[in-house]
């Protein structure tokens, strides 16, 4: 897998907690029939999102929680504190201090985490 791909990978965990609220707010708007405009305003500071990015941080999400149910508790403590907690200048001897584990152990698991992911999104080259 290419550093590319990975950093692509990261950047979208790091707005995991971001995208989930978005997921909520869709659902929260589609299932009453109060007048969205009024409740969440649109404007440029919100910036819309595409059909295909819908679709994509939807099978994404969809594809993250797959991959943490069948993982170990190190894995997912390692996402709930690096990722979904975290942001992308959190050290990872802070998440070592945070979940416990040894830094070798995070970094391990983190790109196991990272190549599993790619590899259910289609991303992992050969």
């Amino acid at each position: 897998m290419t550093n590319e791909t990975r950093a692509h990978i990261r950047s979208i965990l790091w707005q995991y907690k971001k995208i989930e609220k978005t997921f909520k707010e869709f659902s929260d708007i589609i299932a009453t029939d109060r007048n969205p405009y009024m409740e969440y305003p649109l404007g440029e500071e919100n910036p819309s999102w595409t059909m295909n990015q819908i679709l994509f941080y939807k099978s994404f999400l969809r594809v993250v929680n797959g991959v943490l149910e069948d993982s170990t508790l190190d894995v997912r403590d390692i996402f709930y504190v690096k990722y979904y907690n975290g942001h992308s200048k959190k050290c990872i001897a802070i998440v070592a201090a945070e979940t416990f584990l040894s830094e070798s152990t995070i970094k391990r698991r983190d790109a196991e985490f990272i190549n599993e992911i790619a590899k259910r999104l289609g991303w992992l080259s050969v």
